[in-house]
């Protein structure tokens, strides 16, 4: 029998609950089964966890900067929760066949299209290779945004814990046209899915999705 990861995952929970006050509720939207793509910001490396400890059982797997693999407390952490390692420059075949890997395993990918976080919490611009996995594998992709890790001035404890925010969106799916996805396609679809996220931040938080207004080609809503 495994306790460690009930151990793991329990703590990072109560460590949430002491330093933080939030509703997990919103993340009951999220399906129980099936292949998912999961698009997120990312304010704050505890952004990622605070998805994957408040959404058990289901299966979780995203990617994370490959800088955590060098310590080994975050590296033993990684590990238990099969991180894929990525190169934020460049992302490579490995770790395209990893994240296929996981959606052919009918589990949720949770991908940061900005690529690296943003320490104001203004959403940054996203990065294509997300636009290309979304279209190849066709899975349901549900955009979920998480903020208040960046406001500083919360920090209190233990007078006050901090106030975090999250929102999960409208489940959508990418249009099938039947045919290669070209530059032009992959950056309009690429617009799509950041609007989508955008639209759940609030206003100050959008950056340069705040006021842009793009026609959906290549994506529809639809019920899970």
């Amino acid at each position: 029998m495994n306790i460690i990861d009930p151990i793991i995952n329990g703590t990072i929970r109560g460590i949430f609950r002491i330093f933080y006050r939030f509703d997990p509720y919103p993340l009951s939207r999220v399906p129980v089964e099936g292949p998912l793509i999961i698009t997120a910001n990312h304010t704050h490396f505890l952004d990622a966890p605070l998805l994957y400890v408040f959404m058990r059982p289901r299966m979780l797997v995203a990617m994370a900067k490959k800088q955590l693999w060098d310590h080994a407390v975050t590296r033993f952490i990684m590990h238990r929760w099969k991180t894929i390692p990525v190169d934020r420059d460049a992302m490579g075949r490995e770790t395209m066949n990893a994240c296929f890997n996981v959606l052919k395993n009918r589990d949720i990918l949770a991908i940061a299209p900005e690529g690296t976080r943003s320490r104001s919490g203004v959403l940054q611009e996203g990065k294509s290779g997300v636009a290309y996995i979304a279209y190849r594998e066709k899975a349901p992709i549900i955009p979920i945004v998480t903020y208040g890790f960046e406001d500083r001035k919360s920090y209190r404890w233990p007078l006050k814990r901090t106030p975090l925010h999250i929102a999960v969106g409208t489940p959508y799916e990418i249009i099938d046209t039947g045919s290669r996805l070209s530059a032009q396609g992959r950056e309009e679809l690429m617009q799509e899915i950041m609007v989508r996220i955008a639209a759940l931040l609030p206003e100050e938080k959008r950056g340069i999705y705040r006021d842009r207004e793009i026609q959906f080609v290549h994506t529809r809503d639809i019920t899970l």
